[in-house]
């Protein structure tokens, strides 16, 4: 949308019978010495431009900043309040609802983290607007299966800044990857209830993410690194955007008529 006028989405949403739109958000934060600041922002601004370039929908511009207090320990790292997320998504849900969208889908490339703030926005957006459908997407929810193929390190590795995300920007954005900074980087917790395997859901004990210091030597990242490569983060990209539009063709089909 940022590169349209106002007439060219008044248009798109004059042809359409149900107008979608994709709002990506990501955040800004430490992932840690091998890769960006922004590796969550440009994940979701990357399959929400290849998502609306394949179903032929439109996407806002990418929100770069989420809820990110518990990497605030490293320098860089841009946390919103969970309450600012949920403010700032309303409005823009809001924004998007007047103007006619009929389908609002967030797309979140802050893997699980931004998904509590993200789930409160959409249920007050769905009772705001009840004529609008609201969704999300999140790579690790409409990717289940494409993870758990394309593992190759441990289960309890962890996915911040390993094996996967790694992955995603060797396949993307390979000039700001520094692989010569690779290293494992695991950390078990106390409980088997506390778990590092975001993918496969098991016997859990849920509990927040909080500001806190790093410990001396620990390098910001949770997983495998030396386990990326290009090919599985062009997979992991494909079957997202491939099941995404999917989604949406079946939701449109859904409200034919």
């Amino acid at each position: 949308m940022q590169d349209l006028t106002w007439q060219d989405v008044d248009q798109y949403i004059e042809d359409h019978d149900s107008p979608v739109v994709l709002v990506p958000i990501g955040s800004t934060e430490q992932h840690g010495p091998h890769l960006p600041l922004g590796v969550d922002a440009y994940q979701a601004l990357d399959l929400a431009e290849g998502i609306a370039e394949t179903a032929n929908v439109l996407t806002t511009p990418p929100i770069w900043f989420g809820d990110a207090a518990h990497h605030l320990g490293f320098p860089g790292t841009i946390s919103l309040s969970t309450e600012t997320v949920v403010a700032l998504l309303t409005d823009v849900y809001d924004s998007l609802a007047l103007h006619g969208f009929e389908n609002i889908i967030t797309i979140n490339g802050h893997r699980v983290a931004n998904l509590p703030a993200i789930e409160t926005a959409t249920k007050q957006a769905t009772e705001a607007h009840p004529e609008s459908h609201f969704a999300i997407v999140d790579p690790l929810r409409i990717g289940v299966q494409v993870h758990e193929r394309l593992r190759d390190g441990g289960a309890e590795d962890g996915m911040h800044g390993g094996e996967f995300e790694t992955s995603f920007m060797q396949a993307k954005h390979p000039e700001l990857v520094k692989e010569k900074a690779f290293v494992r980087e695991t950390h078990k917790g106390f409980s088997r209830f506390h778990s590092n395997n975001l993918i496969d859901l098991d016997d859990t004990v849920l509990s927040p993410s909080t500001r806190r210091r790093p410990e001396e030597g620990y390098l910001g990242h949770v997983g495998d690194p030396t386990k990326a490569s290009p090919k599985k983060g062009e997979q992991i990209y494909d079957t997202v955007v491939e099941n995404t539009v999917t989604y949406i063709e079946e939701l449109l089909a859904s409200q034919e008529g």
